[in-house]
């Protein structure tokens, strides 16, 4: 611990804690790196710079002009946070401080919207002109087939545009996965999260197990 601080040993430390603090550094991590107490360190800053309090456990964001570089070179929120060491929110309130680009896998799900009635009419005329599904009960779709295929891209392109899957899914009378599923059928889903929980790492899932969803009579 250090001794007896002079008027520009106060000043000096004040100045450079209360900018890592502002930064998002706690001031326990603050006082540790400058060997003093932690209430030495916040005195010192509150008497001589504003300080913005963070609430009690509330996150700090990262960095905002650092994680506005990675995104517009096109790396994910998950891979920002895994590089900068902190939480996806983290990043998404960076970007969202900053004024940054969109912070979600869709390009305009900033501006979250309901499919137009134009839309759903092409989707459904274009399910309708599916052939029927071999093996199926009768009003089932081939959502395999190349008409299946007409199907999910222009699903990926109204998704691209700011309708969420599962919003378009139920517009369409389907379960809220179905968009998702379809998409997925052809390679056409959105960029995936990468990461995953740790109950997800530790456990093997049997994906043959489960039955792909089919379409219900029209």
């Amino acid at each position: 611990m250090r001794g007896r601080l002079t008027e520009e040993q106060r000043e000096q430390i004040a100045r450079a804690a209360h900018e890592r603090y502002e930064a998002g550094e706690s001031w326990q991590r603050i006082a540790t790196d400058l060997d003093l107490h932690s209430e030495t360190v916040r005195r010192l800053v509150q008497a001589r710079h504003p300080v913005t309090y963070r609430r009690w456990g509330q996150k700090p964001i990262a960095d905002p002009s650092e994680v506005i570089r990675r995104r517009a070179a096109g790396e994910t929120l998950t891979q920002i946070a895994e590089a900068l060491g902190c939480s996806r929110t983290a990043v998404r309130t960076a970007l969202e401080t900053a004024g940054g680009p969109p912070t979600t896998r869709y390009p305009k799900l900033a501006e979250r919207r309901n499919p137009t009635d134009a839309e759903l009419a092409q989707l459904r005329a274009l399910v309708d002109a599916c052939p029927p599904a071999p093996r199926s009960q009768p009003g089932f779709r081939d959502m395999t087939a190349p008409e299946g295929r007409e199907v999910a891209e222009v699903c990926a392109r109204i998704v691209g545009d700011g309708v969420p899957m599962q919003a378009l899914s139920t517009a369409l009378g389907h379960g809220p996965t179905w968009v998702h599923w379809l998409l997925g059928k052809h390679d056409l889903r959105p960029e995936p999260r990468s990461a995953r929980s740790t109950s997800r790492r530790t456990r093997t899932i049997d994906t043959t197990s489960h039955a792909e969803p089919q379409e219900g009579p029209r």
